[in-house]
């Protein structure tokens, strides 16, 4: 990593000998195999380029941005560029962002403790509605200290652009608000968010030493809308046994994240607990349990174990089971394992 930073400092030296700017460059790779829920074995590998741009002003204003090329473990060949389509902005202990900007639609939520090859590429798929249908877009965000505890705040101003919007005629928005604050050996943080489409959520968490690692306790409640081609059944049959929604030809059966019938609430408990083996070994559990309006809900359990090699790698061993309510072949056990590396 180092020689590709002097390698990029130097070229950006010549291009712009008077800038006062800072580039860095930094990558991950990813490779693992994972057994997944349908008993399949699968070879998966990631990897990604971070190009960081970054300065000061005279009077300590720090401004910075990023681009990226990602190959992503989820599918064969699929690579992408991303990046650039924010600025941050640092001063006084705040910290904005305009742009492309994400913002919490499941305050709250936990128990989420293995990573991407056995998260994702698992091939889990529940039945169960949670988040937004949009919680990404064109935005400024927030975050800055008040005393002990940590704000964030953020506005959507159209979650149809990304870095570019027409503000004048946009409806599509959404904001977002939460708090974090210590309480003794506690920390407890709270959230609110809204859509304009009539989307809320709200909930909570707490976060607590205990027998030498950290418990977190979380619940989130998400009021949410029903899928509009399934709510007013044109072209779509729902599966009263299993809740899938199916299209009218019988030939396929929609994603997890449209097959919500009725609108109504959707609410999410979970538990997760970390703690160090020794100075390089890490082993965390988790606990989640979600039910939407359509009375279809899911358990699910997550084992993850680690180990710094130094260097900025690492070895790792996932384990999830998801139970319930779950598409075909959604739901089951998979386990994988392999090595993450940061450059």
């Amino acid at each position: 990593m180092k020689k590709l930073s002097y390698l990029v400092s130097a070229v950006a030296a010549v291009f712009a000998a008077n800038a006062h700017a800072d580039v860095s460059v930094s990558g991950s790779a990813d490779a693992g195999y994972v057994s997944d829920v349908t008993g399949d074995g699968r070879i998966s590998i990631g990897s990604g380029v971070v190009f960081g741009l970054s300065t000061t002003t005279a009077n300590g204003i720090g401004m910075s941005t990023g681009l990226s090329i990602t190959v992503d473990q989820d599918g064969d060949n699929a690579s992408a560029t991303g990046g650039g389509q924010s600025v941050t902005f640092t001063t006084g202990g705040a910290t904005i962002v305009v742009g492309d900007v994400e913002l919490g639609d499941q305050p709250g939520s936990t128990g989420g403790v293995v990573g991407n090859l056995v998260g994702d590429v698992g091939q889990f798929d529940s039945d169960v509605k949670t988040g937004f249908v949009d919680d990404d877009g064109l935005g400024v965000t927030l975050s800055t200290a008040a005393g002990a505890a940590t704000i964030s705040v953020g506005y959507i101003i159209d979650d149809n652009a990304n870095n570019s919007g027409n503000m004048t005629d946009a409806t599509d928005t959404m904001s977002a608000f939460s708090i974090s604050m210590p309480m003794g050996m506690l920390t407890v943080s709270a959230g609110v968010a809204d859509h304009d489409n009539n989307e809320t959520a709200s909930g909570a968490s707490v976060s607590a030493a205990l027998g030498g690692g950290t418990l977190t306790v979380g619940y989130s409640v998400q009021t949410l809308n029903a899928d509009t081609a399934a709510r007013d059944g044109t072209g779509f049959s729902v599966n009263t046994s299993t809740g899938a929604v199916t299209s009218s030809d019988g030939a396929a059966v929609t994603a997890s994240a449209d097959d919500l019938t009725t609108t109504g609430d959707s609410e999410v408990i979970g538990a997760s607990y970390s703690m160090s083996l020794d100075a390089d070994t890490t082993v965390a559990l988790g606990y989640t349990n979600a039910q939407d309006a359509d009375s279809d809900s899911t358990t699910r359990f997550d084992l993850s174990l680690s180990r710094s090699l130094g260097g900025g790698a690492s070895v790792y061993l996932d384990m999830r089971t998801l139970s319930g309510d779950v598409d075909t072949n959604g739901g089951g056990t998979a386990m994988g394992f392999g090595t993450a590396i940061s450059f």
